[in-house]
């Protein structure tokens, strides 16, 4: 299964101060969506929703959570 098509969005980008950063991509399968998210450009790991309202909602909270956890915006 391919988790990153050509249609896929990266939803937002995060920094550490040690340097370490993360980002998150959403995008279409097989009618549904899916959220992937990385680590250093690694991917850490996925999660496959049946709904974008759902998918966006859930990397929204993944975003805040890594804020409470130290993490910051990051510019592309």
């Amino acid at each position: 299964m391919r988790l990153v098509s050509d249609d896929s969005i990266v939803m937002w980008r995060m920094r550490r101060a040690d340097g370490q950063s993360a980002h998150a991509v959403i995008g279409p399968s097989s009618g549904r969506a899916v959220v992937v998210w990385f680590i250093n450009g690694r991917p850490l790991g996925y999660r496959d929703f049946g709904d974008w309202t759902s998918a966006l909602r859930w990397s929204d909270q993944m975003q805040a959570q890594n804020w409470a956890a130290g993490w910051r915006l990051a510019s592309e």
